[in-house]
């Protein structure tokens, strides 16, 4: 009886065990973690889409009026949103500009707010 019993108990914490890899997996241990899980992207599409967003951000850093740390940029099959708050109505139009000039973007959605400082 206490063989069964052992061997019960194996099975239990192998299941219980693989359940949890099975969450880790899915829920974003796995290369793009949740994102790359439920949004019906293709791994190439998510890759592409990060290359794109790693770009903008690259070209934001270098420009002396648009600032990346006050620019949020999110891309989505190659469309582009921009989100912040930035200080004048040339730097969103600047920051529109240079998402734009990316291969693979798509489209430019700009929800960008100017505040002054």
């Amino acid at each position: 009886m206490s063989v069964r019993i052992l061997r019960l108990s194996g099975v239990i914490l192998l299941l219980v065990w693989l359940s949890a890899c099975a969450a880790a997996v899915v829920g974003g241990a796995a290369p793009g973690g949740y994102p790359a899980a439920n949004n019906n992207r293709t791994a190439e599409t998510v890759a592409g889409d990060a290359s794109i967003t790693s770009t903008i951000n690259s070209r934001y850093v270098h420009d002396d009026l648009v600032s990346a740390m006050d620019v949020r940029v999110v891309t989505h099959r190659g469309t582009v949103t921009l989100s912040g708050n930035v200080s004048s109505a040339e730097a969103v139009r600047r920051a529109v500009a240079i998402a734009r000039s990316v291969k693979g973007v798509v489209t430019v959605v700009s929800r960008l707010t100017v505040v002054s400082r």
